[in-house]
């Protein structure tokens, strides 16, 4: 684990402002600097990058964050690389806390470094060798793709390393696996007389080297052996250079090879990648899913490309969530994506895209193929096909679905049947419910409900009310703007959440775990939280608020994005609620919460037929109880439309 001292440290000592203009030309403008957003297609600049606060937020699509967000997002990288690449950026080593069972290997920046200069040696031969020029300028390839894709050649000869590397670097051109140790101890070349492709980590390091043969000689290509540095299983060649295309194009294409992901990308399908090795496993898809919505996979025609794209599908149903889909495209006999775009043009690649098979249809394709669906036998058959892979089928909504189709295709008329053949029960739609608190119904104080306000909000002469927010997510977004509310509710949130009945409450205790977290230093953020300034002093008490909500923020980030979370923090930015306001709200959905509870009881003794002496006790008590309930919501509801009386006037 990162050290939570050291991302606090990282981020005082990086300049956002420096950071977002490496990287998109900023436009100073008054105290902040602007730019179209990358994150979205627009043509009047709404990205602004503010130095004083160290954040970015674009007005446009709403994304914000702080320097480590920034580069996670624009990069494409998960958090302990984005953490890694602004320290590199800063010339500073990332620091982790002695508890962290993650095992760090002191040779790895060397090892890097040595690949490196053996690429730039390999990079040179190639530009030095008529031979291998004339057989990739043959391929089609363009200089611009060389140079993007570093694409170099190992000359013949068992040596040649040797003339670029001292003697000391021996153990490490052995565990880089670029030499290997012969019979008397001698050393030698591992890679000779092949086109040289480099395999790049997600931060752009080279960690291995693809080979190619240019004389026909087998195998065609031979890969760097598993190293310190590298694991052939986990690795998508082409996947550093396709990161921006991907977050672009909100897909990715996935080949069987790395000079089809190299052709497709210098035909413009820059989203372009290839797993190493022969067959995609679920280490690749699961690295795809991390990046994009919407994996696109592309095999041949024959039977071998077929029985790849089986294996494709079956890993992929127990990984796909909710609103990921996967899409299977055949291509025509005889042709690969490098011939295809050659011989046809980028459209005809671009038309075989969307006439895909989406994984659904694919499933029924390939379960159903040779049978005859109007033959009873055959219906069985069909179904336990198809069984194995809707019983692995992660998704809900994709598992009713394929169950749905399924039966459409057998000619089943009771879905809930067959469901219940391969084992599950249907969940039924959600049907609309009347305005109240619980199963996800909106918050409402007062007259016309708390929320339907902006506070200290930009206006641009239009104001859109709000989406209705579950009180779990009003407790998410005022925990996420204000941490001291969550240690205030910590111990309501344990009594009344704990049982996880009212939606995403885990993400109510992630957000208590993070502030009360502790590093080797035992620096928390619940320490920094006893320091904060009154609220009274708004300036200042609202720039320590912003610090301590990027660094809570960041320490969320390192377990990956989520959606509630994400969308959470946006609303809390976007109605900036005061913090006295924040605390009622918050106040106002415990007690409503316990009412309920509370009323749950007391309908629960009345539904016998008649009560023991003790139990019309517990139900006058429980009458009681409500009541006072009752009077303290509407003390609440009272004290929060006089406050929001007093800020709008």
């Amino acid at each position: 684990m990162i050290s939570q001292t050291f991302i606090r440290e990282l981020l005082e000592r990086a300049d956002i402002y420096e950071v977002v203009n490496r990287r998109v030309p900023l436009q100073s403008k008054g105290a902040n600097g602007w730019a179209c957003c990358p994150f979205h297609n627009e043509k009047s600049p709404s990205f602004s990058v503010s130095r004083d606060k160290q954040i970015f937020h674009c007005f446009g699509c709403g994304e914000h964050g702080n320097a480590i967000g920034f580069i996670m997002k624009y990069e494409n990288l998960p958090f302990p690389d984005a953490v890694e690449k602004l320290a590199q950026e800063c010339g500073v080593k990332v620091v982790y806390d002695g508890k962290s069972t993650f095992n760090r290997n002191p040779e790895k920046p060397r090892l890097t470094d040595i690949m490196e200069r053996a690429q730039k040696y390999y990079r040179n031969r190639f530009l030095d060798n008529s031979a291998a020029q004339k057989y990739i300028k043959d391929r089609g390839l363009t200089d611009e793709t060389l140079e993007k894709f570093g694409i170099g050649f190992a000359p013949d000869g068992w040596h040649n390393l040797d003339s670029v590397f001292s003697p000391d670097d021996r153990k490490l051109l052995i565990d880089a696996g670029l030499q290997r140790e012969g019979n008397g101890g001698s050393f030698y070349d591992f890679f000779r007389n092949r086109l040289m492709f480099p395999i790049r980590n997600i931060r752009g390091q080279i960690i291995a080297f693809s080979a190619r043969t240019m004389i026909g000689e087998e195998p065609k290509y031979i890969n760097t052996g598993d190293t310190p540095i590298f694991t052939k299983g986990k690795e998508v060649f082409g996947l550093y250079e396709a990161r921006r295309s991907i977050q672009e194009k909100k897909r990715v294409i996935v080949v069987e090879g790395q000079m089809d992901a190299i052709q497709l990308s210098q035909a413009g399908f820059g989203e372009s990648c290839a797993p190493l090795g022969t067959a995609i496993r679920s280490e690749h898809v699961e690295r795809l899913l991390k990046m994009t919505d919407h994996i696109i996979f592309s095999f041949d025609g024959d039977t071998a490309g077929r029985k790849a794209a089986l294996r494709a599908m079956d890993i992929c149903l127990p990984l796909l969530e909710d609103a990921q889909k996967a899409v299977f495209v055949f291509l025509p006999e005889g042709e690969d994506p490098d011939s295809l775009v050659k011989n046809q043009g980028p459209e005809a690649f671009e038309k075989l895209i969307s006439q895909g098979l989406p994984l659904s249809s694919y499933l029924i394709e390939s379960t159903s193929r040779g049978l005859d669906l109007s033959i009873l036998e055959d219906k069985g058959a069909f179904l336990d096909a198809a069984a194995p892979y809707i019983r692995k089928t992660k998704s809900v909504l994709l598992r009713d679905g394929l169950i749905e189709r399924i039966a459409t295709a057998a000619g089943y008329k009771d879905t809930d049947q067959l469901a219940r053949y391969f084992g599950f029960e249907k969940v039924a739609p959600i049907a609309p419910r009347p305005s109240g608190f619980r199963n996800g119904a909106s918050v409402r104080f007062g007259k016309g409900g708390f929320g339907a306000q902006r506070f200290n909000t930009p206006s641009s002469g239009k104001t859109l009310p709000p989406k209705p927010e579950t009180p779990i997510l009003v407790l998410l977004r005022n925990f996420l703007r204000y941490p001291q509310l969550a240690l205030e509710f910590e111990g309501a949130a344990t009594e009344h959440l704990s049982s996880g009945e009212l939606g995403p409450s885990d993400k109510i205790f992630k957000v208590l775990q993070k502030i009360c977290q502790e590093d080797d230093n035992g620096d928390s953020l619940l320490s920094s939280l006893g320091g904060l300034p009154s609220p009274s002093e708004e300036e200042v008490f609202e720039s320590e608020m912003e610090k301590i909500r990027n660094i809570l923020q960041t320490l969320l980030l390192a377990d990956g994005e989520d959606k509630d979370i994400k969308s959470a923090s946006e609303r809390g930015r976007t109605l900036r609620t005061p913090l006295s306001l924040a605390r009622l709200e918050t106040k106002r959905i415990f007690l409503q919460i316990e009412f309920e509870k509370v009323e749950q009881q007391r309908k629960a003794l009345c539904s016998g037929n008649s009560l023991t002496q003790e139990q019309r006790q517990l139900f006058q008590s429980l009458l009681g109880v409500n009541k006072q309930l009752s009077q303290e919501i509407r003390d609440t509801d009272r004290k929060i439309n006089e406050e929001l009386t007093f800020r709008t006037r």
